[in-house]
């Protein structure tokens, strides 16, 4: 027999408990509408600061500012001074004659290559021979008379005498002949000059007549063409008075408020009265320009005039010097005659031993004199100091040389620092106008540049230098041999001028060749150093970022000298250290700078 289960009431099996999404629906769904919209709401604006908040952290994939890193070395930090100019000689000499006189020879030019001793110009030496004539004569009357001091009177000592006497009287007749040659020339310059004068002013009259003639001439003109043209402006206004006259009854009347043309009118007139104007306009010109002719005539005559008297002033003041000077020769010429006279009286008696010393310095003073005279004769001869090359002639043949003290090279001044030190060398080449002839050593060559202030402060009389020529792409290397205390402004800035001395000059330089110089002002060698982008600095202090670790870490360093592109550091860092570089801006792979590094405050150094 089947038996048939019933279910017993409150035995079933209990329902599977809700998920977490389903309890959250059925929470939403409990909710009021206006608590679903709020939820929606915060929930976007959850979502929308998640996105902001990854646009504003960054993409990890994003790249990175790049980081530089250089590490501390043991080197030599070199301060150097730079500048320019031009090359020229140290060892410039200006040569002049030393004896005044006319030059007669001039046998170089600019360029060309001189040998020392080599003979550059000459001057007439007529006067100078002559002056060592006298002397070796008066040597020769010194000898005899020393010779007759010795002897005691004799007949040769007595024809010695008379000898002396007569050369003595010849040298009276030299003079008065000198001076009457030079009273000669006054007569003839004073005739000369006056002529001159006189044919100034004549012209001037001559052109003052002729001007005066051409301006009367103009102004007639002008009166005589008024009268005929003005003849003939009434002679066509009349015309037009007849003409319209005539006319006048056969023309129909004219219009309400016209009136027939005036006399004045008519085209004849027109054309008289500008024909009038014109030709007076073109007189009154032709007047003008004779007058402006006539002005700049008389004034050139007048002047013409004034250079005439101031020739004839300066020409007779200079032989009237002359002969005063010649007449000065006469007197001292004479003097001579009357010692000579004396000497031949004293030589009749005895001579005392203080005599005979007396006439053995008169020998000696003769011969001074002789030495000088023959040094006369040979600087007639200018030759040359020194083997080089002619920079300037500044003579020629027929020019009168006046005689100074060139001829000392110019190798001679020296310059000095502020602090006082003398300068070890030469100044460059003086003006090429303080001599007859300048040579110049092209061996010896130096370049002077203007440094401004700071920098020359750095420069020591001996420092070494390189010295670079840009047109032939040479490099030389010399030393500073002078500080010119005396500084010149340009725009502002205060410069001094700093000479360097080539040790060797480079074949194909010459005066004036523009140079680069290089001055190695301080170094420092052996220490520590880095780059001056690596340094920060902020008033006296000084910072590095030190990269230890992978931690960069400001660190405080002294610094000793600065130099071009590197700094000496004293104390902060030791060498091998790794410093960070300033950032350039560009991007690095793998490498980041970590959070709460130094970001460089203050200002990187960027040389001395």
């Amino acid at each position: 027999m089947m038996t048939t289960e019933i279910p017993v009431q409150g035995s079933a099996a209990p329902p599977p408990p809700p998920s977490r999404w389903g309890k959250l629906r059925a929470r939403f769904d409990s909710m009021t509408p206006r608590a679903r919209w709020l939820n929606l709401i915060l929930a976007l604006l959850l979502i929308l600061a998640i996105v902001l908040a990854f646009t504003l952290i960054g993409n990890p994939s994003t790249p990175t500012v790049a980081v530089r890193t250089v590490a501390v070395t043991r080197a030599t930090v070199t301060s150097s001074v730079t500048g320019s100019g031009n090359a020229a000689s140290s060892a410039s000499t200006p040569v002049s004659f030393q004896t005044a006189g006319t030059v007669t020879a001039v046998n170089v030019k600019a360029g060309d290559t001189v040998t020392l001793g080599e003979v550059l110009a000459t001057i007439d030496p007529t006067s100078s021979k002559a002056s060592l004539r006298t002397a070796q004569a008066q040597l020769d009357s010194a000898k005899a008379a020393l010779g007759q001091a010795a002897s005691g009177p004799t007949a040769v000592k007595k024809q010695q005498d008379q000898q002396a006497i007569t050369t003595a009287q010849q040298g009276v007749a030299n003079a008065n002949a000198a001076v009457t040659a030079a009273q000669n020339q006054l007569a003839l310059d004073t005739t000369s000059t006056a002529s001159a004068i006189d044919n100034a002013q004549t012209k001037f009259n001559d052109d003052k007549d002729s001007t005066n003639t051409a301006v009367a001439n103009a102004q007639a003109k002008e009166r005589s063409d008024e009268n005929t043209q003005n003849v003939a402006v009434s002679n066509a206004e009349a015309s037009c008075n007849v003409v319209q006259t005539s006319a006048a009854p056969s023309m129909a009347p004219s219009a309400a408020g016209q009136s027939l043309p005036a006399p004045t009118d008519c085209a004849a007139a027109k054309s008289a009265r500008a024909t009038r104007d014109a030709t007076l306009q073109s007189d009154r010109q032709a007047i003008t320009t004779a007058e402006e002719s006539q002005q700049t005539t008389l004034d050139l005559d007048q002047q013409a005039i004034t250079t005439a008297q101031q020739t004839q002033s300066s020409t007779l003041l200079k032989d009237n010097t002359t002969i005063a000077t010649d007449k000065q020769q006469v007197t001292t010429a004479q003097g001579q005659v009357t010692t000579a006279q004396l000497t031949a009286q004293a030589d009749l008696h005895p001579e005392t031993p203080d005599q005979i010393a007396q006439a053995k310095a008169q020998v000696d003073q003769a011969q001074v004199q002789v030495d000088t005279a023959q040094n006369g004769v040979d600087e007639t001869e200018l030759k040359a100091p020194q083997t080089g090359v002619v920079l300037v002639v500044s003579g020629k043949v027929g020019e009168s040389s006046s005689g100074g003290s060139g001829g000392s090279s110019s190798t001679s001044s020296s310059g000095s620092t502020g602090s006082g030190a003398a300068s070890a060398a030469s100044s460059s080449a003086t003006s090429a106008g303080s001599g007859f002839v300048t040579i110049a050593n092209l061996s010896q060559l130096a370049v002077t540049a203007n440094i401004a202030e700071a920098d020359a402060a750095k420069i020591k009389l001996g420092q070494t230098a390189t010295v670079t020529f840009p047109a032939t792409n040479q490099t030389a290397t010399g030393s500073v041999t002078q500080i010119t205390p005396q500084s010149t402004v340009t725009n502002n800035v205060v410069l001094y001028p700093v000479q360097v001395s080539l040790d060797t000059a480079p074949p194909g330089v010459g005066i004036g060749s523009t140079a680069s110089l290089t001055i190695a002002a301080a170094a420092a060698t052996d220490v520590l150093s880095a780059p001056n982008l690596a340094i920060t600095s902020l008033g006296n202090r000084h910072t590095v970022t030190v990269r230890r670790n992978g931690t960069d870490t400001t660190v405080p360093v002294d610094i000793g000298l600065v130099g071009d592109t590197t700094t000496e550091i004293t104390s902060g860092v030791q060498e091998g250290d790794v410093l960070v570089l300033p950032s350039t801006g560009g991007t690095a792979t793998g490498s980041t700078t970590p959070s709460g590094t130094n970001s460089g405050a203050g200002f990187p150094r960027t040389g001395g």
